[in-house]
């Protein structure tokens, strides 16, 4: 799910049984409610990167792989083997009696097309960059490209994928299990506008009826043949804006949420509220990114180093968001996915005197002016980076303006912000090299990466090293040197990890949290009554 998400966490999809008293009205089966809190514009997987839509998509479509709650490692579904004797050339087999909803078989070919659509630069779509390892991938970017279809995919019978890569790359199979690698229908690529609002999955639930920005309901699909079959009948997700969900929570109309931040010490503190709570340690990384392709002073480390130990981080999320985040120290979420260590940012340890020495060393910041704070527009997001501004205001003595702006990702790619920026990342698969490759690679010594402008030699050495290594085990420790890299550039200046939490009604049982994206695990979660 490689992406910079509009909210400060990928918002949790949240799960409800039978709320209301209604909701066997009509089909006779259990229904579960579950608020959206991101606006779905599409439900294509090779066009789906936010929180939103990949829930929804997780039970529409089975992917290769997936992944377990508790280690994240990613264990083979619609895949029977995985393989590779060099981590440039991987067979993957292929289950025999997977089928699409609308009967058409789930084999080589359903992969290959949906791969080779998603990779094709004019199709424009969100997740095209995941294949950018693929060999024959540069020829199908551009304005005029001279290929449709990846070189590096072959079909050697229905049941067989062949993928060549550029070079090897020892964590390709942890990625299989992400929504822009699921399959796709033939008939979904003849109609690819119907698909995105109806699409045609392989999963347990098929869409029902999609009224966009308004609710979303899918059904039980009769004929799925997968072994993760979840024991209710219907989903219907409503949309919501702000914390307007919780009033619903507590009415009995949703079954699980998570609370405001004005009410999550009553939330916490009541007996019958705490006991139907989940937790667990999140994979979400919100941190402050610097344009230094601006030059002074963001490509100044000092500067960089000064606004760092000048954010209170854990008075921030106390005041705004308790309980649902914890000061970050390192550019991987500790714990979160193999090579993740704690500790691994010395600056972001809250110190004004350091941070004012640091600040001097820069040169200072500019008599009068504003540093702009660039962010999208989320309440959340906007109160964070609000407390966030204040610590470096009072302890800095430099003033701030927020800069909510509604296409803040497309700004941030044409590099149109002029002060430092608000962003967030959480792995789209279990390895430490997806938090630092795609955020902060390049290749480019002039330009830098594209967001930032960051670039080092030797990180992109580390990184290339981590990739060719002869199994995951070595590439982990690569990577885990690369990170060492950015600490000692500060490249960004991490502020806070994400803490999966989530409260749930009595009628739910087997409530478990998906480690990326602290979604509810919705194959897993049961309906009690």
């Amino acid at each position: 799910m490689a992406r910079l998400a509009a909210g400060l966490t990928a918002l949790a999809l949240v799960v409800t049984g039978c709320g209301g008293g209604d909701d066997d009205e009509g089909d006779g089966g259990a229904t579960i409610r579950l608020p959206l809190s991101q606006d779905v514009e599409t439900l294509l997987p090779m066009d789906s990167n936010v929180g939103d839509n990949i829930s929804v998509l997780d039970v529409v479509y089975d992917g290769l792989v997936r992944y377990d709650p508790q280690t994240t490692k990613p264990y083979n579904y619609v895949a029977e083997d995985v393989s590779t004797t060099d981590n440039r050339v991987w067979t993957i087999k292929i289950k025999d009696g997977f089928e699409f909803q609308n009967g058409e078989p789930v084999d080589a070919e359903a992969f290959a097309r949906a791969w080779n659509y998603a990779a094709y630069g004019p199709n424009a779509m969100g997740n095209y960059y995941f294949f950018e390892r693929f060999a024959g991938y540069d020829a199908m970017q551009g304005e005029e490209p001279t290929a449709k279809e990846l070189s590096g995919i072959k079909v050697v019978d229905p049941g067989t994928l062949e993928v060549t890569l550029k070079a090897p790359f020892a964590g390709f199979s942890t990625m299989l299990g992400y929504t822009g690698f699921f399959p796709v229908a033939q008939e979904c690529l003849d109609d690819v506008d119907a698909c995105a609002t109806k699409p045609i999955g392989n999963g347990p639930f098929e869409i029902e009826e999609w009224d966009q920005g308004q609710s979303l309901t899918a059904v039980r699909w009769a004929d799925y043949s997968g072994e993760e079959t979840p024991d209710y009948d219907r989903i219907e997700w409503r949309e919501y804006s702000g914390d307007s969900d919780w009033a619903d929570f507590e009415a009995g109309d949703l079954d699980a949420t998570f609370p405001p931040p004005a009410e999550w010490d009553r939330a916490a503190n009541d007996p019958a509220l705490s006991s139907r709570m989940v937790e667990g340690p999140g994979a979400a990384l919100s941190y402050v990114g610097f344009p230094m392709y601006l030059g002074k002073p963001f490509d100044d480390i000092e500067f960089r180093k000064a606004i760092s130990m000048a954010i209170d981080r854990d008075s921030i999320i106390e005041k705004v968001a308790p309980g649902r985040f914890v000061a970050a120290d390192s550019w991987v979420v500790p714990d979160g996915v193999p090579g993740g260590v704690a500790g691994t940012c010395e600056f972001c340890t809250f110190d004004p005197a350091a941070a004012k020495a640091a600040l001097k060393k820069a040169g200072g910041w500019p008599k009068g002016k504003k540093l702009t704070i660039h962010l999208g527009e989320d309440p959340e997001s906007e109160a964070i980076f609000k407390a966030v501004g204040d610590s470096i205001q009072l302890n800095l003595g430099i003033p701030y303006q927020l800069d909510p702006t509604p296409d803040y990702f497309d700004r941030r790619t044409a590099r149109d912000f002029t002060g430092i920026m608000r962003a967030n990342w959480f792995a789209d698969y279990p390895l430490n090299e997806n938090y630092l490759a795609p955020v902060y690679g390049s290749g480019d010594p002039k330009k830098g990466n594209e967001n930032f402008g960051y670039y080092n030699a030797e990180f992109e050495k580390l990184i290339k090293e981590g990739d060719a290594a002869p199994d995951l085990e070595a590439a982990v420790t690569k990577y885990q040197e690369a990170e060492k890299v950015i600490a000692s550039d500060m490249a960004s200046a991490p502020v806070a990890f994400g803490n999966n939490v989530m409260f749930y009604s009595d009628r739910l049982d087997d409530v478990v949290l998906d480690p990326f994206s602290g979604e509810v695990e919705l194959r897993l979660v049961k309906v009690t009554d």
